[in-house]
């Protein structure tokens, strides 16, 4: 129920129009002058002011003035109410900051269209008000969310680059300090292969810092070439075998063409978080299996692995920067390479699903469309 407030110093004028005003449902007060107009505005918060212009000990100018110089009410739509004649208080009232007039004698049908007309106006105002302030909290809590995220990475970022720089550091520095020759050549791959390790896990790093950036942005730019795939993948396990040690088995079965039109930095992203995954939540010793085929003219690629599965709980925030399965919080991550994962997918207008069983391995799908080769 609005509430109007009616300063009117005609005794007569205000009973009707305030009795005008109870019998359409609105919540009606009065005030014989100004000032004490001033005390009804303070204490009551009126949604919608209708004052005379010429009253004793404060006239309307004056009330207008002091409501306006309220923060609380300087949006409280204001209606002078004023005899027909006086033109030039009229035109002062409104440069002053009033809303509208109505000019004396006016009929029950004018109040009300008016009064009915300023709520409206009002109300439409507070609906745009809202909205800029929505607006302005989903841009706050946009860039409160983009903070978290790059102390986050910050965090992350130097954490993890200590341990393949420690590698890499310790490694060459055992290869410098070999001075017996049947030793160096012994020893020399093993610690080649680690500090090629280390290198590519320090790159792949570097590399989800720019997809992550892109993702902030909110567009991650999706550009397929013809690639030969097979060799694609086959040049990543062989690297993940070299970062894993062989402690895990990998299988490969691929029945796709020979030249498929990807990107090829959006699927290393896709195929290295993935298998990363399977390696990280699945017991040495265990099988890590890749299946890329075709399937009505859809690219399907499945990593399957034999890990520790993912709790039903966690399923709906599965691709969530940051978030962890409870059964995962004691493994060494962060979070972030499904989330990335999926935004690559759907860069490539595709799908990603998984299937798991806690303790019984995760299997997740990727569904690229197969883009036909120009001939």
């Amino acid at each position: 129920m609005a509430k109007i407030l009616l300063i009117e110093d005609e005794p007569t004028i205000r009973e009707e129009v305030l009795d005008w005003l109870q019998f359409e449902g609105y919540e009606a007060l009065g005030a014989p002058n100004g000032r004490l107009g001033l005390e009804v505005i303070q204490r009551d918060h009126p949604d919608l002011i209708l004052c005379d212009i010429a009253m004793p000990e404060m006239d309307g100018h004056e009330v207008l003035l002091e409501v306006r110089a309220s923060m609380r009410f300087s949006s409280t739509p204001f209606v002078f109410l004023t005899a027909s004649a006086d033109r030039e208080a009229i035109r002062r009232g409104m440069d002053m900051g009033a809303d509208d007039y109505l000019t004396k004698p006016f009929s029950h049908a004018e109040l009300l269209n008016m009064v009915r007309s300023r709520l409206r106006k009002k109300e439409l105002q507070e609906e745009v008000m809202l909205g800029r302030i929505q607006m302005l909290d989903a841009a706050l809590a946009e860039e409160r969310e983009q903070r978290l995220l790059k102390s986050r990475l910050v965090a992350m970022f130097s954490h993890d680059f200590r341990n393949p720089l420690t590698a890499i550091m310790a490694s060459a520095e055992l290869l410098d300090e070999m001075s017996d020759p049947q030793h160096y050549v012994t020893h020399k791959q093993k610690y080649v292969n680690r500090i090629f390790g280390s290198v590519y896990i320090l790159l792949q790093m570097l590399d989800e810092v720019m997809v992550v950036a892109e993702m902030e942005g909110g567009h991650i730019t999706c550009t397929p070439q013809m690639m030969d795939l097979l060799s694609f993948v086959e040049k990543i396990i062989e690297e993940f075998r070299l970062i894993d040690r062989n402690a895990h088995i990998f299988s490969l079965t691929y029945s796709l063409p020979e030249q498929i039109e990807l990107d090829p930095r959006l699927l290393r992203h896709i195929l290295a978080n993935l298998i990363a995954n399977a390696i990280k939540y699945s017991p040495v010793g265990s099988e890590i299996r890749l299946n890329l085929s075709l399937h009505h003219d859809q690219i399907w690629l499945e990593v399957h692995d034999q890990g520790i599965g993912i709790p039903t709980e966690s399923l709906p925030y599965l691709y969530e920067p940051f978030h962890r399965a409870k059964n995962a919080k004691q493994i060494k991550g962060v979070g972030l390479g499904l989330s990335i994962v999926r935004e690559c997918v759907l860069a490539h207008n595709g799908q990603i699903a998984v299937e798991t069983q806690v303790n019984g391995g995760t299997m997740f799908k990727v569904v690229l469309p197969l883009v036909p080769i120009s001939t």
